[in-house]
């Protein structure tokens, strides 16, 4: 705990702000401290401090990816198109679930299962004795999200193309992931380089319904009146104005620096080529391109703010005019882009240093599809003109993410950056590219039905990591796939053996006048009902995978509930009268 006290002191005695929690980016406090000490002569005009400087112009995206929870009804086996995974993706589970090495012993069993045949059967390959291969199986499986891994930082999904794919992010939230832990993982060293002179973003992106609003804000209706205690539903919007105050206030009490900090926000929804202002009832800013940016940065739209209750009363004030409508996938489905901007202006008395930071907040609207989100006669409840805004809408929405990844590929690729193909992504500007730090979530749904955009999603999170996939990386992959079914199931079956129970309910039987002439004592398993249908859906999942049968033979009979899920024959208890 040295090196804390040392950034404390740092804090103090040189003004170089640091989140008073460890940043997972930091794997100790005294890592943290010598980031942190690059920046000593931040507030001094009269010393170099060329090592900040080499830093701040080194432009910094990170990345991380979180998955809805998984709704239960996904468990239900989908109507949606199932997808063939490619031949070498099939062979090398076939390897690794058999244990063999052999390339030509994996191809006889995928013959023998019937998901390589193309019309033929080889006659020189003998049918083979061996249970799991007899009978003949389709090679396709379902879609979607198949595997999470937070500590290794992945996902594994299946796309219609290339079948499994490995996505690899700086950081992968778990869907039980907390919105504190969200906050410390993706925003918090943000709000330390915003407080240290750096310009930042934040963006969520992802589909309609998946989670981005809630990410950013928090709960649907959310009151922002009790910012002394955050509430656990909190986004990383309120949290990060609450760690930007209390440090201001703790700055102002405790530095030897004699530092003056005003704050500002300004509120803006992007609506095609229109930018309004949310805190002036929709006003809108600007004529054309140039001007929106300039309204939004010359502090004609910014509004004074002293305390955090003000500037919850201006977010639910912004939040109020926001384009909202119903979709089939959101009941509130933003029908904009909205940026919300924090300014920062410190001044250093003795030094007469200057320093202007913006924090911008960027709520993308679902990417979408107009099929499957229905903005247009969703309910019965939209006239002809406005199933056409709708429509217009989800077009806008579109054009201004196209540009956004234009941008951001640009950046990786180190070429002209064409911010003036939208008015998102020139308002986005000062905070994207150049010396600012850039932080990018990727919200998904884990099910099936929404395999196609959650793709899109993380594909959009890999250009702006700019990785690529290796062969030798598709090999571990499946690996890793394969043991994280085999954990999953092996726990699922442990919480099904600690809920489980037997239970005696009372069943009547009555005559042909109604009146109970009986009573039956039936004996039922009960309590795990959930953990069933998971496990139900991580063993098809497996099969699925390595192309075997799920037969209802002996061993599943009888298995509780089993047969409700298509695992099993049901088989019959005795009652007791």
């Amino acid at each position: 705990m040295s090196f804390k006290w040392r950034l404390e002191r740092l804090h103090i005695e040189k003004g170089v702000y640091f989140s008073p929690e460890l940043p997972p980016r930091f794997s100790s406090w005294k890592d943290a401290f010598l980031h942190s000490w690059t920046k000593q002569n931040l507030w001094n005009a009269q010393l170099p401090s060329n090592t900040y400087e080499a830093e701040k112009d080194q432009f910094h995206i990170s990345v991380s990816a979180r998955f809805k929870p998984r709704d239960i009804s996904s468990y239900i086996p989908s109507s949606s198109k199932r997808i063939d995974l490619p031949l070498h993706q099939r062979l090398a589970i076939i390897r690794m679930n058999r244990n063999i090495t052999s390339q030509k012993e994996a191809f006889k069993i995928l013959t023998q299962q019937g998901a390589w045949n193309s019309g033929f059967i080889n006659d020189n390959i003998e049918p083979s004795n061996d249970e799991h291969v007899t009978q003949h199986t389709t090679s396709s499986i379902a879609g979607g999200v198949h595997s999470v891994d937070s500590k290794m930082n992945f996902a594994i999904l299946v796309d219609n193309t290339k079948g499994l794919r490995k996505f690899e992010f700086d950081h992968v939230l778990p869907d039980t992931c907390s919105q504190e832990n969200v906050y410390k993982t993706t925003t918090m060293p943000l709000v330390t380089d915003f407080i240290n002179g750096i310009d930042v973003t934040c963006i969520v992106y992802g589909q309609t319904g998946s989670g981005k609003t809630y990410t950013m804000f928090g709960q649907h209706k959310h009151d922002y009146s009790h910012h002394d205690d955050l509430p656990h539903q909190y986004g990383i919007l309120p949290r990060a104005c609450s760690e930007i105050f209390q440090a201001i206030k703790y700055r102002t009490d405790n530095l030897k620096l004699t530092l003056t900090s005003e704050v500002y926000i300004s509120y803006v929804e992007i609506y095609g080529n229109k930018v309004s202002d949310l805190l002036k009832a929709g006003a809108l800013c600007g004529q054309n391109s140039a001007s929106s940016q300039r309204y939004v940065y010359d502090g004609s739209l910014e509004v004074p703010v002293y305390s955090l209750e003000e500037v919850f009363l201006l977010l639910k004030l912004g939040d109020e005019q926001k384009r909202k409508a119903a979709t089939a996938m959101n009941a509130h489905s933003s029908r904009a882009h909205s940026v919300f901007i924090i300014k920062l202006k410190q001044t250093q008395k003795e030094s007469g240093i200057h320093c202007i930071s913006h924090f911008l907040f960027a709520d993308l609207g679902g990417s979408e599809q107009l099929k499957k989100s229905q903005p247009l006669g969703f309910k019965q409840e939209a006239d002809a003109f406005d199933s056409k805004a709708r429509v217009k809408e989800a077009v806008h929405i579109n054009l201004g993410l196209l540009a956004l990844k234009q941008c951001v590929e640009s950046l990786r690729r180190k070429r002209h950056v064409p911010y003036g193909n939208s008015k998102l992504t020139l308002i986005l500007s000062k905070g994207l590219g150049g010396k600012s730090k850039t932080s990018i979530i990727i919200c998904g749904a884990q099910e099936e039905c929404h395999g196609k955009e959650t793709i899109a999603a993380c594909k959009f999170g890999q250009i702006c990591r700019g990785v690529t996939t290796t062969v030798s990386k598709n090999i571990n992959m499946i690996e890793s796939l394969l043991q994280d079914i085999n954990n999953d199931i092996h726990e699922c079956e442990k919480k099904i053996r600690e809920h489980e129970r037997w239970d005696t309910i009372e069943v009547n039987e009555y005559d042909d006048k109604g009146a109970i002439v009986n009573v039956k004592m039936n004996i039922v398993i009960s309590g795990a009902e959930n953990y069933r249908l998971e496990l139900a859906n991580l063993i098809k999942r497996k099969k699925e995978l390595t192309g075997d049968v799920f037969d209802h033979d002996s061993s599943v009979e009888g298995f509780g509930n089993a047969y409700l899920y298509d695992m099993g024959a049901k088989v019959t208890v005795p009652s007791s009268c």
